[in-house]
């Protein structure tokens, strides 16, 4: 099959090269020469014969470069022809080669004007050679065969240009979709990088006024364990940001690890106690099975809880909040719920953090709101359907 293939793409190298017209030229003179003997039309061919045939024939070496100029320089030598030593058929086909050659290299109103201007043409080649009565019959399939020619010509150019504009959408179809992926590549590290980042400055900025403020106040209590809990706050996230940006090192695309392996549901307990060392209270209610989730909606409920949860510490005065996290009608819930007022900068999903939400649960074909709650307090409530997601 291969190779098959090969000799048939070699084929048409060979009918598309400059090459093919040098030989079609020679065919072309040898059958003007032999068509008028074979059909008796003459019995021997004078030197003024041989010299038209020639000058008719080279021509059809340019005609791919300009295929209306040769054709109208070609008919006028060839109606000498017929005149001469009556070559019909091989005068015939070689008007029908031209005329080929312009449909398939013009455009289709030159077709059209190419078209009405041969009619006249193969009437005054029919009338030069006839010495028949049947005027019709012969005349009409004359005709019949240039303008077939010359369809024939426009349909395979139409057809060309057809396939060259569905392999120009196809390209800017696959260009549009790797530029997609990388957007969507881009968005996901850079709520990967918000979420380390941000709730790890948060948390080490409240540790750090916590023991600032104890030295401040020469409280017996050291503040040796706040620089503790900073120091390993830091470093938790170092490792974090080293682990998705070596993602951004990775060439391979789609495979790049996106998180740590360990950013699920399952690792809520030590996120919810390094909340608790910066001084907020959080009850933690998980209904739902962590190891029945799948990896990508169990990471993005892990960190709409993160954020939520530092929007808590950077925005609001509470001291106490709730992670509900269940599992409903085939979906992962998700609620954060805190007892304090949000200062302005937290209102309603005006920051980057509720639209980073929002965007991570849109992702898996969930959504994600944040607002007053009905108790008073903030709630960030949050649905991923675990089957049948977007992506």
């Amino acid at each position: 099959m291969a190779r098959a293939s090969g000799v048939v793409a070699a084929l048409r190298g060979l009918l598309r090269g400059p090459d093919f017209d040098v030989v079609l030229a020679f065919v072309a003179f040898a059958a003007l020469l032999i068509d008028p003997i074979v059909s008796h039309q003459v019995r021997h061919l004078t030197p003024l014969a041989v010299g038209l045939g020639l000058v008719s024939a080279l021509p059809l070496v340019l005609r791919r470069r300009y295929p209306l100029g040769v054709l109208v320089t070609d008919v006028p030598l060839l109606l000498a022809c017929l005149a001469v030593f009556h070559p019909d058929n091989a005068a015939t086909g070689i008007v029908m080669v031209l005329v080929f050659t312009v449909g398939l290299r013009g455009d289709r109103t030159r077709a059209l004007v190419v078209g009405a201007l041969m009619a006249p043409v193969v009437t005054a080649g029919w009338l030069i050679t006839s010495t028949r009565g049947d005027v019709s019959v012969h005349l009409v399939a004359y005709m019949a065969l240039v303008l077939g020619a010359l369809v024939a010509g426009d349909a395979v150019r139409a057809r060309q240009e057809l396939v060259r504009v569905l392999a120009q959408e196809e390209e800017r179809e696959r260009a549009a979709a790797v530029q997609h992926r990388f957007d969507e590549q881009r968005l996901r590290y850079a709520h990967e990088l918000h979420d380390v980042v941000g709730h790890a400055l948060v948390a080490i900025n409240v540790r750090a006024s916590a023991a600032a403020h104890l030295v401040r106040r020469e409280e017996p209590v050291s503040p040796v364990t706040a620089l503790d809990e900073i120091a390993s706050t830091s470093a938790e996230a170092l490792g974090e940001l080293r682990a998705a940006l070596k993602g951004l090192r990775n060439d391979d695309g789609d495979d790049a690890p996106l998180r740590p392996a360990a950013a699920g549901l399952a690792d809520l307990g030590d996120l919810i106690a390094g909340v608790k060392g910066a001084g907020l209270t959080v009850d933690l209610e998980l209904t739902a099975t962590p190891e029945v989730i799948p990896p990508a909606i169990g990471h993005a409920g892990y960190r709409i809880v993160q954020e939520g949860l530092t929007n808590v510490l950077r925005h609001s005065t509470a001291e106490h909040a709730c992670v509900r996290i269940g599992q409903a009608e085939g979906a992962l819930l998700v609620e954060v719920l805190d007892d304090g007022k949000p200062s302005t900068a937290g209102g309603a999903g005006g920051g980057h953090g509720v639209l980073g939400m929002r965007e991570r649960a849109a992702a898996l074909g969930g959504t994600c709101e944040a607002g007053r709650a009905p108790g008073g307090g903030w709630q960030i409530r949050a649905r991923i359907p675990i089957e049948g997601k977007a992506r």
